[in-house]
């Protein structure tokens, strides 16, 4: 079956080998197709009774084999169960929610989507956690009888040999690893040398603090493509960016075009060291090539995003989008958890009880890579951008337990007043808000740009783009369960109307 988004001269999923449909591959009860991630949990987690009755939603169109708190808590339970089945690698159990924490049907429903999803491991572009997380969500909504596209598009991934600064001292040469700038080009197997200096120095090899936030770093990340330095060292995280010690990765906003001297990232605690080291000898080697993505073993050129609709009462309506991204440096807990679980939220009570409108739904990859798949998705839709009646952006670390600051954006003064009301009404009211007409912040943007109507939440995190965030220590549950009730309000308001 074609995605209600997708163009009609686009290739289905059956037709090409890289758009991988999901319900292909194995036969199942009552002779009903179904696939190898989603059958394991549905067999072993809900056991035969819940699985007859969810084939029963499957195939009567959700009649009364279940009530609607029954089919919330089979899709909670099923998001836990493919987290375990589809993130074969770099994965481990979170540990258990604190005790008293769980206690609605809400919450517990909101901590086993951030649960699963944290569970899948590093979730950068093309990894194994990448592919687990398209896989998961496309089947949780398959189990709520709605038809998800995996849409593919082209992808190589950055394959690091090695990178690392050396620097030469009075006791010999100190080497410090690091991670390279992914929209930065490589130095080659040998690398480069010179004498370590300032940014702004006439050193061949520059070095300063570069936080994560572009906002922070407008003059570095202006100054980048016209810099005469052969190599820089970007000390990231830290205190100076209200951030934990250590990493805190920089997005690579020139993916497709990379830019600038060769960059390596390194961990704020090194900057003493590197400072100490100004005016020596260094060498960078940051050895990199972009290659074909492997994942489970198997060679891809390709990632995906999820795409999913919810069919309204009233197809002659404009339609709603809600948009999350879903890719990002490290496990992403409270980054990207809360807008998956708010995502999963929603189409979850919109499938359940189709409002006037249709909404579509996708959760994009490539979000550390400059917004890469959602830039795919609307080049293939750029009719949808002005003509949806509202986008919803479920954007980065509004559910951070850290440094939390929770920013509302919307496209203009009507949409923001309806936002503000409903964060109010359920107990988490904005802290800033991003100026109506101001291009915004995150995926926001593309919409803005292409003069789309929008809301959009976001906000600030203290483990922004760290390795330490991480369920449930990184999340604040309740507020994040507070803002699932408040945009489960929005939305079908707007779908309504």
């Amino acid at each position: 079956m074609r995605s209600l988004l997708e163009p009609a001269d686009a290739p289905s999923a059956r037709e090409s080998a890289d758009e991988t449909p999901v319900g292909e591959g194995l036969e199942c009860a009552r002779g009903r197709s179904c696939d190898p991630v989603r059958e394991p949990f549905r067999e072993t987690l809900l056991g035969p009774l819940a699985r007859r009755a969810l084939d029963g939603v499957l195939e009567r169109d959700l009649d009364l084999a279940l009530d609607r708190r029954r089919l919330f808590r089979l899709a909670a339970i099923g998001s836990a169960g493919l987290a375990g089945t589809a993130g074969r690698t770099e994965a481990r159990a979170p540990t258990a929610q604190p005790v008293g924490q769980e206690t609605s049907e809400p919450t517990r429903r909101v901590a086993e989507w951030i649960r699963a999803y944290d569970a899948q491991g590093i979730h950068r572009t093309g990894t194994d956690g990448d592919r687990a997380s398209a896989e998961w969500m496309a089947a949780v909504a398959r189990d709520l009888g709605l038809a998800p596209q995996l849409e593919a598009m082209p992808f190589e991934r950055l394959e690091v040999r090695r990178a690392f600064v050396e620097l030469q001292g009075e006791e010999g040469v100190e080497r410090i690893d690091g991670i390279p700038l992914y929209d930065a080009p490589s130095t080659g197997p040998r690398g480069v040398e010179g004498e370590l200096g300032g940014f702004e120095s006439a050193a061949p090899i520059g070095f300063g603090a570069v936080g994560p936030h572009a906002s922070s770093n407008a003059d570095y990340f202006a100054s980048r493509p016209t810099s005469h330095q052969r190599a820089h060292l970007a000390i990231t995280g830290g205190e100076r960016f209200g951030l934990a010690p250590g990493y805190s990765l920089i997005n690579a906003e020139h993916w497709r075009d990379p830019l600038g001297p060769p960059t390596l990232q390194l961990p704020s605690d090194t900057a003493e060291r590197i400072s100490a080291a100004a005016g020596r000898q260094a060498r960078v080697v940051i050895d990199t090539s972009r290659v074909a993505t492997e994942v489970h073993n198997v060679v891809h050129n390709v990632v995906h995003n999820v795409t999913v609709s919810v069919p309204g009462r009233s197809l002659g309506l404009a339609p709603l989008v809600v948009m999350t991204p879903r890719s990002g440096w490290w496990q992403c807990a409270s980054e990207r958890g809360g807008g998956i679980a708010l995502w999963l939220e929603l189409l979850t009570d919109l499938a359940l009880d189709p409002p006037s409108r249709t909404v579509h739904f996708v959760a994009s990859t490539g979000h550390e890579l400059g917004h890469y798949g959602l830039d795919h998705y609307l080049e293939r839709r750029r009719e949808l951008i002005a003509g949806a009646a509202l986008w919803v952006h479920l954007g980065a670390n509004f559910a951070a337990a850290r440094g939390a600051q929770l920013r509302l954006q919307a496209s203009d003064e009507e949409l923001a007043a309806r936002a503000r009301a409903a964060m109010r009404a359920a107990g988490s009211p904005s802290d800033v808000e991003t100026p109506p007409g101001t291009r915004p912040y995150g995926e926001a943007r593309n919409v803005f740009d292409g003069g789309g109507r929008f809301v959009s939440l976001l906000g600030r995190n203290g483990l922004f783009h760290h390795p330490a965030d991480r369920w449930p220590d990184a999340v604040d549950l309740q507020r994040t369960v507070q803002l699932a009730r408040a945009f489960r309000s929005l939305v079908r308001s707007a779908a309504e109307g």
